[in-house]
């Protein structure tokens, strides 16, 4: 689950995004802090292509590799990474996964379903369970915690 560093790190990013950026926690750590037992690593925040580059705008204390267009065999978006103590922090916009030998269609806040979850009285946006059980990546997780 999620150890006291992650909460406070997904706290403070909450308070640095403008409320008018579209963007939600995914990956492991949303699974997490929607009661999945997995523990996490880093940080995922999915945006889209605007976000992205307010989102780095909003940390860029935390840069450490810019917002830039990037694309390898099995991912295709806007990425940056960031460090907050300690914690890697990785903003994709506009992601797209190659998965089941096949390029998902674009996923952002506006293409993925997105829940709020209460973090010590926080309002956090998380990419639902459902919508990563029907991308493939819960079950891909859920694999590699065995």
């Amino acid at each position: 689950m999620l150890n006291s560093t992650f909460v406070e790190v997904i706290k403070l990013i909450s308070e640095n995004i403008p409320s008018n950026i579209k963007w939600a926690v995914d990956g492991s750590t949303s699974l997490a802090l929607q009661g999945i037992n997995v523990t996490p690593h880093d940080i995922d925040i999915l945006t889209d292509r605007e976000g992205v580059i307010r989102i780095q705008e909003s940390l860029k204390n935390y840069n450490v590799v810019p917002i830039s267009h990037s694309s390898n065999e099995k991912y295709d978006s806007y990425f940056g990474t960031f460090k907050v103590k300690g914690i890697k922090v990785e903003v994709m916009g506009d992601l797209r996964v190659f998965r089941s030998g096949k390029w998902s269609t674009i996923q952002n806040p506006s293409t993925v379903d997105i829940v709020n979850t209460n973090l010590e009285g926080a309002s956090i946006p998380v990419v639902s369970v459902k919508s990563q059980n029907e991308s493939g990546y819960l079950i891909e997780r859920l694999k590699k915690r065995d």
